[in-house]
């Protein structure tokens, strides 16, 4: 894929993420796109795209001021972590992964809740976010996996 065609890709995913988030409050639609990055062991675009999500997610409000910065990190810990006990493509890999991530998308929440005043922390109301986000992140990594063009390493089956 060529560099065009490759900025096209990313711009047209950026948007459906950008409406996903506005239909469902509390998701975080542009994780997969560091999933499937990290899949496919793209640094270079990571290194680019990466900044332009976390600044999005800051604009958007999804997360607490300063959150963002510290769930990408964890998502790309947890990635390599993952990636280094099983193969990307396996199922439990990818079970494994987005309910550890739906549990620190809760915990990180919770931790952040009281430095930004938050007053009063709804466990209910971000338990539920942080299952739609556990649920949501396999079934669109398996979809843009799919959908992706040019060349595919490690592509969940």
């Amino acid at each position: 894929m060529n560099t065009f065609q490759e900025c096209c890709w990313w711009l047209a995913f950026i948007v459906i993420s950008v409406i996903a988030q506005a239909l469902v409050p509390g998701l975080d639609a542009l994780v997969v796109g560091i999933l499937l990055l990290l899949q496919e062991r793209d640094y270079r675009t990571l290194g680019w795209l990466l900044p332009i999500f976390i600044i999005l997610q800051e604009g958007m409000g999804t997360r607490p001021f300063g959150g963002v910065l510290l769930w990408y990190l964890i998502v790309i810990a947890s990635f390599k972590i993952g990636r280094w006990l099983f193969e990307v493509g396996n199922f439990v890999f990818i079970f494994l992964l987005s309910t550890c991530l739906g549990g620190a998308y809760f915990g990180l929440a919770w931790l952040l809740a009281p430095l930004q005043a938050t007053p009063a922390f709804d466990m209910n109301a971000m338990r539920d976010i942080s299952l739609v986000q556990a649920v949501y992140m396999p079934l669109a990594w398996r979809v843009l996996a799919s959908l992706r063009p040019g060349e595919k390493r490690d592509v969940p089956e």
